[in-house]
């Protein structure tokens, strides 16, 4: 790079104007989290069993020049517990995972749409939109029409249970998936079961600022989250977007006493048991 190159990016750095946590910017849209502390359960032996609903997805062929593909997607059951075995605590699988596997085309063919349920057509629009990546976001909806169907099964047919999506508890808009939730979010209240949706990505910007948020809470909020900690984020807060429907609260946990980084949970809108579910999971 030349020396005349390198001095037009000082200045162009110059002109984005980098402030340090002190900017008035910052601090004005800097929103106020109130953390609350909670502890593990006193007798973990009496954690309720946990079961995890976690998809994948594989692209097995594609058909050169005919945007289709044969795709693999696998959701898989697993139920968690923990036991007292000679005076050791253990964290076991209780049973052996329940794999389901769906072998599918994905295809933005309109004849090819058309053999397949409506869910295929909607999310293929969707997909179309993302040019270079709209094989994998076709794919990856497709996963969690799927995890959620398998969510709504769960949800009818266990009880006295947490019962825990791999992600957040959130869809496209246009996918229009009021109907299986609300049957979720009422079978989960009726058999006493604790939803949520958990997910490690918390390189998103809800809370308005130009870090992530992840970066933001460590930033400015590390002395309100110590030890184990959850921050509800308000509801005014994710009214701007206008994408995704959320099916519950949305919070940023901390799990562990040393954790350097924070989960978002996606809780049931009831609230029920809030200090029970975050306590099991991090148990």
């Amino acid at each position: 790079m030349k020396t005349t190159d390198i001095h037009k990016v000082i200045e162009l750095l110059k002109l984005a104007k980098f402030e340090e946590e002190g900017g008035d910017d910052k601090e004005g849209k800097k929103p106020e989290l109130e953390a609350k502390s909670f502890t593990l359960p006193v007798h973990l032996t009496d954690v309720l069993p946990l079961i995890s609903v976690d998809g994948s997805y594989c692209f097995l062929f594609s058909f050169l020049g005919a945007e289709t593909w044969i795709v693999l997607f696998r959701i898989a059951v697993t139920e968690y517990c923990i036991e007292l075995k000679n005076d050791k605590i253990h964290y076991c699988i209780k049973t052996a995972p329940q794999v389901y596997d769906h072998l599918n085309l994905i295809s933005f063919n309109e004849t090819v749409l058309s053999s397949q349920p409506s869910v295929f057509t909607t999310t293929s629009e969707i997909a179309s939109r993302f040019q270079n990546r709209k094989a994998q976001i076709f794919a990856s909806n497709i996963m969690t029409y799927l995890e959620d169907k398998t969510l709504e099964k769960l949800s009818k047919t266990r009880n006295n249970c947490i019962l825990i999506k791999d992600g957040a508890l959130l869809t496209f808009k246009e996918l229009k998936r009021e109907n299986i939730y609300k049957k979720i979010l009422l079978n989960c209240r009726i058999n006493d079961i604790l939803l949520a949706g958990i997910s490690k990505s918390t390189s998103t910007h809800l809370l308005g600022n130009v870090y992530t948020d992840d970066f933001f809470l460590k930033k400015y909020y590390n002395n309100e989250f110590p030890d184990l900690t959850y921050a509800y984020i308000p509801k005014e807060i994710l009214e701007d977007q206008t994408k995704f429907d959320i099916w519950g609260d949305v919070h940023f946990a901390k799990l562990h006493k040393d954790a350097i980084k924070r989960f978002r949970v996606d809780m049931d809108w009831k609230g029920r048991d809030k200090e029970r579910l975050f306590s099991a999971n991090a148990a």
